[in-house]
C-alpha cells in the first residue's frame, strides 16, 4: 500500500492508516499483492443482500438496539436461541465493530440436541404406561400431546450446540453481506438486525440477466468477462429430466464439460476466479462459496494483537468484495433498475 507521497507502506503501517475512522475504502489504491492478501477472506460462504431506501446506520447508534436482542443461552424447555454476541469474543464486549465504514456483526445460534432414539424410547414408555392405565389404545392426538410432554421431558437435559454467524454492513454501499450456507441461517440474522432496529428492508441482488444462462454461456463459449476465469467446479442440471451432474476439481474448459451443455444442460452454480487471486463458486442465486484467496494458506499472523488480525482480515474482505461484488453483478448483465433505484 502507498501513501499520498508514493511511498510503499509496510505492514504495520498500512494497517494503522486503514483503522483510520477518516479513512474512504474506495479511495485506496493497493497492491493485491500486499501484507493485506497474506490474510485469509474472514467469510468463507455469503449470502449478499441489498439495503433498500436511505440507511443511516452507524455502529454508534447500533450498539444499543442491539443489546434488545443479545444472545441468551436457552434455558428450561427452551429449544433454541439466536441473538447478538461480540464479533470481538469478548463476553463483556461491543456487539458491533466498525473499521473504515463497514460495521461487522456475530450472531450466536444455539440448539438443544435431544437424541431421537431417546424420544422414541421414552414415548414408547408414556404409551405403554398410559395404555395399560385406561386399557386401551391411544389415539394418534394423544400421541402427539405424549410426544410433547416427553420433548419437553428430555430437553432441559439436552446438550446445547452452538455456532457463530459473522455478518457486515456497509451503509455507504446499501450492502448485507452474512457468512453462512444456509438461506434459513441468513434470514434469522436478517431477522435478528430488524428485530433490533424495529425496520430492517433488505433484499437479495437482482441482476438484469438470469444467472444460469450466463453461466452455462461462459462454460460454453469458454469465454468469460475481463478479469474472470473459470474455475474447477461446476454443477450442471437436466432441467427436463432433473438429472444433476456435479463436478469437482476439474478442468471445466473441456470438450467433455461442453458436450453436457451441448447436450441440453444447464449450469446452476459455478466456480470462477476473479483478478486471478480471488477464487468463488457462484449459484444461481448469486450466493457465494468456498471463498478463497490464493496463496493464502499457512500464513502467519503478522500481528500479536489478535485485534489488530482481525482488523486486518476485516479490511482484506471489505475491500475485495467492494470490487469484486459490481464486477460480478456487471458480469451478470448489471444490477436491475428497479434495484438501483432503492
Amino acid at each position: 500500500m502507498k501513501n499520498c507521497a508514493g511511498r510503499v507502506l509496510p505492514g504495520y503501517e498500512a494497517h494503522n492508516l486503514l483503522r483510520s475512522r477518516h479513512l474512504n475504502c474506495h479511495d485506496i489504491t493497493y497492491n493485491r499483492v500486499s501484507f493485506l492478501c497474506d490474510h485469509t477472506m474472514l467469510l468463507k460462504n455469503a449470502y449478499i443482500y441489498r439495503i433498500t431506501g436511505t440507511p443511516t446506520i452507524t455502529a454508534d447508534a447500533l450498539e444499543p438496539q442491539l443489546k434488545s436482542q443479545a444472545f441468551r443461552p436457552c434455558s428450561g424447555i427452551r429449544p433454541s436461541s439466536f441473538g447478538w454476541i461480540s464479533p470481538l469474543g469478548d463476553i463483556e464486549g461491543p456487539l458491533t465493530h466498525e473499521v473504515s465504514g463497514s460495521i461487522l456483526l456475530c450472531a450466536k445460534r444455539e440448539d438443544k440436541i435431544v437424541p431421537s432414539s431417546a424420544l422414541v424410547d421414552l414415548l414408547a414408555e408414556k404409551i405403554e404406561r398410559l395404555e395399560q392405565l385406561e386399557g386401551r389404545k391411544i389415539f394418534n392426538k394423544e400421541k402427539l400431546r405424549l410426544k410433547d410432554d416427553a420433548m419437553a421431558e428430555l430437553l432441559p437435559r439436552a446438550l446445547p450446540r452452538s455456532k457463530q454467524i459473522l455478518g457486515y454492513l456497509t451503509p455507504s454501499d446499501k450492502l448485507l453481506v452474512i457468512g453462512t450456507t444456509s438461506v434459513s441461517e441468513a434470514e434469522l440474522f436478517i431477522n435478528c438486525v430488524r428485530n433490533s432496529l424495529g425496520s430492517f428492508p433488505v433484499v437479495p441482488p437482482q441482476v438484469s440477466s438470469k444467472p444460469t444462462e450466463i453461466f452455462t454461456h461462459w462454460l460454453k463459449s469458454r469465454k468469460l468477462p475481463e478479469h474472470f476465469s473459470l474455475g474447477n467446479s461446476c454443477d450442471l442440471l437436466d432441467p427436463e429430466e432433473g438429472a444433476t451432474i456435479t463436478c469437482r476439481r476439474q478442468d471445466l474448459d473441456t470438450n467433455e464439460i461442453r458436450n453436457h451443455i451441448d447436450a441440453g444442460k444447464i449450469c446452476t452454480k459455478i466456480g470462477i476466479n476473479w483478478h486471478g487471486d480471488l477464487n468463488v463458486v457462484v449459484d444461481k442465486e448469486l450466493s457465494l462459496k468456498q471463498i478463497k484467496l490464493q496463496n493464502s494458506d499457512n500464513k502467519t499472523d503478522e500481528y500479536d494483537d489478535p485485534i489488530a488480525t482481525l482488523d486486518a482480515a476485516f479490511v482484506n474482505m471489505t475491500l475485495e468484495f467492494s470490487r469484486f461484488l459490481p464486477a460480478l453483478f456487471s458480469a451478470l448483465g448489471g444490477e436491475s433498475r428497479e434495484q438501483q433505484a432503492m
